[in-house]
């Protein structure tokens, strides 16, 4: 009955998350699967790794594990709440806050920070989802919306440190909302694992 009752608290969440703006034909895929792998990741030189994640399905979570660097199928992300982000279209959410309470992942986001200076987490700033996620609401969310193309670009001078469900560090980028064909909500992000705080937020 308890993981029921966390099931349905984490959906009605992430139903309520966020609005952007009008997509207008972003929606190609509605009620649609795609048969193959949604998170596909790919390690770079450096110790960073790219990942591609297809939320193409608008009606449907995809759930990531940032410490295996895997998809996590539904039942099993419930099962061993074990899974860190969930994307569904333009929406990013994570395990803790309004979406899920049993959930233990944090995110701190950084304005202006490089990638490379970057060299370990951050002792403060880690926040939960809220009524909005942090990724939507944060600095002003993810993403910009251009009105004239009806586009979304990710905002370059945004980087998040995600405090995973088992107590690593990762600092995250996002680096597309499209694919090389152009799909949208087929979602390039790279990660990479950091050393801790030197006080545990």
């Amino acid at each position: 009955m308890q993981m029921r009752i966390h099931k349905t608290v984490l959906l009605l969440g992430l139903a309520v998350a966020g609005c952007a703006p009008d997509l207008r034909t972003d929606y190609p895929f509605d009620g649609e699967t795609n048969s193959g792998p949604l998170v596909e990741v790919t390690p770079q030189e450096g110790g960073s790794s790219h990942a591609l994640i297809d939320a193409t399905n608008k009606s449907a979570l995809v759930f990531f594990d940032i410490d295996e660097g895997r998809e996590m199928k539904t039942d099993e992300a419930f099962e061993s709440n074990g899974w860190d982000l969930a994307f569904q279209r333009y929406t990013i959410t994570m395990n803790g806050g309004g979406g899920n309470p049993t959930g233990e992942v944090r995110v701190a986001v950084l304005k202006n920070q490089g990638w490379d200076s970057l060299a370990s987490a951050p002792t403060e700033g880690y926040q939960q989802d809220a009524s909005e996620p942090v990724f939507s609401g944060v600095e002003g969310g993810w993403y910009y919306y251009d009105l004239s193309t009806h586009r979304l670009s990710p905002r370059a001078e945004l980087l998040y440190v995600v405090r995973s469900s088992t107590g690593q560090f990762f600092k995250l980028q996002m680096l597309s909302y499209y694919d090389s064909a152009g799909t949208p909500a087929r979602l390039s992000l790279r990660y990479q694992p950091m050393p801790p705080p030197t006080l545990a937020p």
